[in-house]
């Protein structure tokens, strides 16, 4: 079973390989980052929009970790209840050539290190830099087969950061995510 996981996951890293190195430096994308975005469904209707709170810093003098936190508003709102908050943290290092990373393992002394098993739905997550930002992959098996893939962009603007999200399962696009933000730091 893993050797035929293979050949599909050679295909989206080799996907994340294509473009040049980067115009922008890595660090130029390190500060904090408050803004909006808007959520489209499959047919690009507004379903959502979310409050989003970014911060991208080193890691391991080489790397960068990401830290966001979404709420998605009620009727524009975010005092009403059905509010939802999520908070994420992803960290990666350089691998290969310049401007690729792949997903850091966390090191605790105490923790057992676990292998990621794509098969068993764990998400296999790489990074690139290029001329058009800083973008983040995660390719996930899911439970019956499919598949899905996560892109997210950030690019950088003189005020701060638009964010693009892609979401594909087996080939359709099922959500989309436009956001801005402005630098805080």
């Amino acid at each position: 079973m893993r050797r035929r996981f293979a050949p599909c996951l050679a295909i989206f890293l080799a996907l994340g390989l294509a473009a040049p190195a980067a115009a922008a430096a890595l660090g130029d994308f390190f500060g904090s980052y408050v803004g909006v975005a808007e959520v489209r469904d499959a047919a690009d209707r507004v379903v959502e929009t979310r409050h989003m709170d970014i911060e991208i810093t080193a890691f391991r003098r080489t790397g960068f970790r990401i830290r966001w936190v979404n709420v998605t508003l009620v009727d524009g709102r975010r005092d009403l209840p059905g509010v939802e908050r999520r908070v994420a943290e992803v960290t990666f290092e350089p691998k290969g050539r310049a401007g690729f990373f792949v997903e850091a393992q966390s090191v605790s002394p105490f923790a057992r290190r676990e292998e990621i098993a794509p098969l068993a739905g764990d998400p296999v997550r790489w990074a690139k830099l290029d001329d058009a930002g800083l973008h983040v992959f995660s390719f996930v098996v899911l439970p019956n087969g499919r598949y899905e893939l996560q892109t997210y962009t950030r690019q950088l603007t003189d005020a701060g950061l638009d964010l693009f999200f892609e979401r594909v399962v087996d080939g359709d696009t099922l959500r989309r995510i436009d956001g801005r933000t402005v630098r805080t730091d």
